[in-house]
């Protein structure tokens, strides 16, 4: 499977600045072509196999997070497209029925129940929103790295999403968030220009000079 991205941990860092260059180029060679192949890296360097051994059962716990979730992604993407498969189907029966019957187009076209007007007026649940982000380990783990606080971003992200939610609703553009993708998409452009100064702000330490 061709991966796009895999995680590094900062708290691996120390291991690659105590060794010299040659030794931590060849190190991360090793783990880019063991994420790509899932083969064993073929190296005589003693130092090299040691630590690859260290950070393999994290590169491996990980990739098999990515491959699950790519897996769960594309089964739900199999499932949405029947789904709208039956569902124009639907549409095109009961858009057969005639005037005549004394039955109103727009109170006759149903969508799993609801009337279209109703659908179409339906409003993503903000709170299914934060329970499905915080259930997504892939997506957690590409937001801590872009959130440019690291590891530590984890703790923090269920206050941050609260804060995202209130300020979705605040501007009244709960309507603008109608999947997850939506909410993925918005709340990385609410971190880089709301959420990061915030946090940048709070944590401004106050320094007064003595007489």
């Amino acid at each position: 499977m061709s991966r796009k991205s895999f995680v590094l941990y900062t708290e691996w860092e120390d291991a690659f600045d105590g060794q010299p260059n040659d030794i931590a180029g060849e190190l991360i060679k090793a783990i880019f072509d063991y994420v790509r192949t899932e083969e064993m890296p073929q190296t005589d360097n003693t130092v090299v196999n040691a630590m690859f051994s260290i950070f393999k059962p994290a590169i491996d716990r990980n990739i098999g997070k990515y491959d699950a979730a790519i897996k769960q992604r594309k089964e739900a993407a199999l499932k949405s497209a029947e789904s709208r498969k039956h569902q124009a189907n639907d549409r095109k029966r009961t858009s057969t029925v005639s005037v005549s019957d004394s039955v109103s187009v727009s109170d006759t076209l149903s969508f799993n129940g609801e009337s279209v007007r109703e659908g179409a007026n339906k409003v993503f649940d903000l709170q299914s929103i934060k329970e499905q982000l915080l259930s997504d380990e892939i997506w957690k783990e590409s937001v801590c790295m872009q959130s440019t606080l690291g590891v530590s971003f984890i703790s923090m992200l269920p206050d941050q999403l609260d804060k995202f939610i209130a300020y979705i609703v605040s501007i009244g553009e709960e309507r603008s968030i109608s999947n997850i993708s939506d909410a993925k998409r918005r709340f990385t452009y609410w971190w880089q220009n709301h959420g990061r100064k915030e946090v940048q702000d709070e944590n401004k330490q106050v320094y007064t000079v003595p007489n």
